[in-house]
């Protein structure tokens, strides 16, 4: 278990027991599960589970825990800049990426039709980045159908995080003046109790 110097002096605080039981409950392990693979002297579950308790109460313990669980989240959770790289190539992939088109002269009783066929790559032949534009694939009666993820949106979204788009003007005025914000004179500040006098 990776962690930063203050994660690791939190640890460095706790007993022998504790440094056995805390990481097995982080990495999903039932409290009472935890205790009963630990070294712990329980002699039945009732005294193992009231134990483990209030283990897990002591200040050292919960202020470890919550440290751990705390970089857990964060590491989770998708960056700025990832969020941008992801919208990026969802912006970038074209459906010749995800299939290929090709055309056929059929004959008909009518002459000759040129016709257009496509194919979905196979998974091999996809990059990592154009299936990350993948939206859907359903069969249908018809054959496939393939669904990417609106690349203008995707544009839209990168030049709004960029701050690309012009800035806007937004009128909080109403029609009736009953929004419209009202003006102030000189008078108005010296009337003001809050206000110093005229010298």
């Amino acid at each position: 278990m990776k962690m930063t110097p203050e994660q690791k002096a939190l640890f460095d605080a706790l007993t022998p027991l504790q440094k056995e039981v805390c990481p097995k409950v982080l990495a999903g392990m039932k409290p009472i599960d935890a205790y009963k693979a630990s070294s712990s002297k329980a002699s039945s579950s009732g005294s193992a589970k009231s134990a483990v308790s209030e283990m897990l109460k002591r200040p050292a313990v919960v202020e470890f825990m919550d440290a751990m669980q705390e970089a857990a989240v964060s590491s989770a959770l998708m960056t700025r800049q990832e969020a941008m790289e992801r919208l990026s190539t969802i912006a970038r992939v074209s459906v010749t990426d995800i299939a290929e088109f090709d055309t056929h002269d059929v004959e008909t009783a009518n002459g000759v039709v040129r016709q257009t066929i496509w194919r979905m790559k196979d998974s091999g032949e996809i990059s990592e980045a154009a299936a990350l534009a993948i939206k859907s694939v359903t069969m249908t009666k018809f054959g496939p159908k393939l669904e990417l993820h609106d690349r203008l949106s995707a544009i839209q979204q990168l030049a709004r995080m960029q701050g690309w788009e012009a800035a806007q003007k937004f009128d909080l005025t109403s029609s009736d003046g009953s929004m419209s914000p009202k003006g102030k004179s000189l008078d108005d500040f010296y009337g003001n109790p809050d206000v110093p006098a005229k010298p």
